[in-house]
């Protein structure tokens, strides 16, 4: 059969690139004809049989309808989340779809769901636009049945040959430089869903006591993803904060771009080196280091939520998830506990042999998911496919055209008649649908966090991700921030007549320019403050130096403050981030921005204690706002 995937391309290092690898590989070996449109490639080339063409822009969205034009593919399967692709439905697209009778596929991860346990609108709208959707684990299977739409199930799979238990583990830990270690993996990339900070904090806890822990990260410390809007985390500054950058080390060489990841091979020894793989990720459409851990009889251990859970039950640990937030679909994200995960570690090391018996029970889980016995699933699914009568099974409903129409662009031909049929197809509802669901809805999926916009008597003011206030005896605790999350910048409340000068805090931070002016001395008064105030994140006032009316509208805008004892209005409005030390303070603020979901409920909490203790004038403050805004935008307000 002549298949189209879309998807990353056969040499990218990421979990849609290892699907691509085996999956395109083991049809073409099979006998199909398998081309792919790959979101990496640069130009065409021959790759194991399969032929691999530069995708467009867009997720080849400019790419798709030449290709359908001048190749004729008998199946398109696209391998992306469920709303990346509603180009599918632009109506030249399924209009050649629907002439050639090319049936649309989309293998598609559902990492989590609404509250109520099933997908959103726009999503369950673009599923039901697809010819033959095939979820890729049980969670989303059964989160996509309860939504009304029904599916085929073809999960990942592995590769025995390469992910396999070795006979004697603490040779192959020898190997791997990790003799006489107790050895936990994760491999995980270096971007916000997969929480490495929380991944740290658990190993931080665990180690204290045991030299002999060792963590390995398969990540790129560099990943283009830390330096994004959503994404700024250094994880090697936050490897020195805690501690622990003598018993945590990366895998060598690898780097997070086209061509740039290790062997299979060649990371398959760390696997079957070590005793658990953890991950920390707060939600999974499958998860294949999990199974990939369990072949090579590393005890895998995540989060209870998704499709984590089905890979690790019953052969490994299911961590509690200990709070929640959400994505901008509205999508829950799970945090997992850290004391029951440190809990579920020290077991497994305390209990050898406990953790030789789960490393047993993980290589028998992962049997049934041979990439052989799952290319027989998509063998058999191209296979039906093309013995089907049509291969489209949901024609759309056509109706004939008005007969004023029809008698000006039907063709007229000689003794006999033509009746044209028309299928409406509604160019852009499937965007505007995503675009509703995202609507008034900001995705707590980013590191550092941010609370929602600031609103005071109905006026909004649009929260500046990574912006502190910073009280002037404090500036090195912000910098010893800044070094873990670089994108944060900070603001100096100053009295009139006070002066600041930064150069001593800065030196020695980094050689980087954009550090030298991370800080702005903005105010020389507490009004032209008030506006900075109001976009920020967090306040820093642990010398005490910051006036409680300053505090009072910090809680009221919903800035967090971690602050001295020494103040009332701190003790007040957030009590639990009254500290006493500096260390304190950078651990709770490190906490704050790592946890959006505790980061708004201490936001929340102290708004509500500030409105019902003090009684702020919301419509002066809010008049006082306006009036910054114009003279910082240079619009009148008349």
């Amino acid at each position: 059969m002549r298949v189209l995937w879309i998807s990353d391309s056969p040499d990218t290092p990421s979990g849609f690139g290892n699907v691509t690898r085996f999956v395109c590989g083991g049809l073409a070996s099979r006998g199909h004809h398998v081309s792919i449109l790959g979101w990496q490639t640069l130009q065409q080339q021959e790759w194991n049989g399969c032929q691999v063409y530069p995708a467009s822009v867009g997720l080849g969205s400019r790419s798709l309808f030449p290709f359908l034009v001048r190749h004729r593919p008998e199946i398109v399967i696209a391998l992306a989340d469920v709303w990346w692709l509603p180009y599918f439905s632009a109506p030249h697209i399924r209009r050649q779809m629907l002439l050639t009778d090319t049936p649309w596929a989309l293998y598609f991860p559902i990492d989590g769901c609404l509250k109520e346990e099933k997908l959103p609108p726009s999503w369950v709208q673009l599923l039901g636009a697809v010819d033959i959707p095939i979820a890729m684990s049980e969670f989303g299977r059964d989160t996509a049945k309860r939504s009304g739409i029904d599916c085929r199930y073809i999960p990942h799979g592995v590769d025995s040959g390469i992910f396999y238990p070795p006979v004697d583990r603490e040779r192959a830990k020898e190997e791997v430089d990790a003799a006489d270690k107790f050895l936990i993996l994760s491999d995980s990339r270096n971007q916000p869903r997969k929480m490495l900070p929380r991944l740290l904090d658990i190993f931080a806890q665990f180690a204290k006591g045991r030299p002999d822990a060792l963590l390995h990260l398969h990540t790129d410390p560099d990943d283009e993803f830390t330096k994004s809007g959503l994404y700024s985390y250094d994880v090697r500054a936050d490897l020195r904060y805690l501690g622990i950058e003598s018993q945590v080390r990366f895998s060598s060489g690898h780097v997070m771009s086209r061509g740039g990841g290790l062997p299979l091979e060649e990371l398959a020894r760390y696997y079957r080196a070590a005793d658990v793989h953890l991950l920390a990720s707060s939600g999974e459409g499958f998860g294949l280091p999990t199974l990939q851990a369990a072949a090579a009889g590393a005890v895998p251990m995540a989060g209870a939520y998704s499709a984590s859970l089905e890979l690790v039950s019953g052969h490994g640990d299911a961590v509690a998830i200990s709070d929640w937030s959400e994505n901008e679909f509205g999508i829950r994200r799970a945090l997992i506990d850290v004391d029951d995960a440190v809990t579920r570690l020290a077991r497994l090391y305390d209990d050898r042999g406990l953790l030789a018996e789960r490393s047993r029970l993980s290589a028998e889980f992962a049997l049934p998911y041979n990439w052989n016995l799952v290319l027989d699933q998509w063998d058999d699914l191209l296979r039906s496919t093309a013995a089907a009568k049509r291969r489209i099974s949901r024609v759309p409903v056509a109706k004939a055209m008005d007969a004023t129409l029809a008698s000006r662009f039907a063709p007229q031909v000689p003794s006999g008649s033509v009746t044209v049929n028309v299928v409406e197809h509604q160019f852009g509802r499937l965007e505007a649908g995503l675009v509703s669901d995202t609507k008034g809805h900001l995705s707590d999926v980013r590191i550092p966090s941010v609370q929602e916009s600031c609103v005071v008597n109905r006026l909004k003011v649009i929260r500046t991700a990574g912006y502190i206030g910073v009280a002037s005896g404090d500036l090195e605790l912000f910098y010893r921030l800044k070094a873990i999350f670089p994108m944060i910048q900070g603001w100096v409340p100053l009295a009139s007549g006070e002066t600041l000068d930064i150069s001593d805090f800065s030196r020695g931070q980094s050689s980087d320019e954009e550090s030298q002016t991370s800080v702005k001395i903005a105010v020389d008064s507490h009004w032209e403050g008030r506006y900075d105030l109001s976009q920020s994140v967090l306040l820093f006032n642990m010398c005490a130096e910051l006036k409680d009316e300053l505090l009072i509208e910090a809680a009221l805008f919903g800035v967090v403050c971690i602050g001295s004892p020494g103040s009332e209005a701190q003790k007040m409005l957030w009590p639990e981030l009254a500290l006493s030390s500096q260390e304190e303070a950078l651990q709770t603020a490190r906490r704050l921005l790592t946890n959006n979901a505790l980061l708004r409920r201490v936001s929340v909490g102290a708004r509500e204690v500030c409105v019902k203790r003090y009684g702020p004038d919301e419509a002066s403050l809010a008049d006082s706002l306006r009036e910054l805004h114009a003279s910082h935008s240079g619009v009148s307000r008349n």
